[in-house]
Formats: structure tokens, C-alpha cells, sequence
């Protein structure tokens, strides 16, 4: 979802405050993405139910963070698979019975 190009401006934005990157590499680090997202990305719009799923899925074991519930019920409205590194992310979708794309 459109959710994605908000996190990656946050890690974008942590990175260029913390002194890792500087301003010239944030932009064009989010630019990139935003030219690959729109390449490469089926997005969707997040949809009020979603934002009622994610509240359901934050009280189950999963131990989620807000941004990856909403993920989530977006996945599982679509019958989308999840494709994420974020350990954390992944082993909440296996507990919630979401299906993944395995990256190498």
C-alpha cells in the first residue's frame, strides 16, 4: 500500500537526522524507491476496514507494530503475500496463517 512510501520516507528521514546520510543521499534514496514502486509495486489504497483489522490483528500473539498490523490486513484483504527482510514482520504473518514470498 501507499503505507510503504511513508516508511521508507521515515527511514529516510531517521537516517539523514542520525547523521548516516546526508540530504542529497535521503532524496535521491527516496526517489529511487518511489520510481521503483511505481515500476515494480502493485500499490493500494488503504481502505477504512483495513485500519479495523490492524486494531483485531494487534491483539492477537503475533507481536505486532502498528505499521506492519496495517500491512498486514491490507495483505489479508488482498490475499497478497507478504515479501519482507523484517524478521518480526514475516513471523507474525506465519502466526496469522499469511502467506509469503521468500527473498534471498
Amino acid at each position: 500500500s501507499a503505507w510503504t512510501l511513508t516508511e521508507m520516507a521515515s527511514i529516510g528521514g531517521i537516517k539523514h537526522r542520525t547523521g548516516a546520510i546526508d540530504t542529497e543521499t535521503r532524496q535521491q534514496a527516496l526517489a529511487n524507491f518511489q520510481r521503483f514502486a511505481s515500476m515494480r509495486l502493485g500499490m493500494t489504497e488503504i481502505e477504512p476496514a483495513d485500519f479495523r483489522t490492524a486494531a483485531v490483528l494487534i491483539e492477537s500473539p503475533a507481536d505486532l507494530r502498528v505499521g506492519d498490523a496495517l500491512h498486514l490486513a491490507v495483505a489479508r484483504r488482498l490475499g497478497a503475500r507478504i515479501a519482507s527482510l523484517d524478521h518480526r514482520l514475516c513471523a507474525a504473518a506465519e502466526v496469522l496463517g499469511l502467506a509469503r514470498f521468500e527473498l534471498s
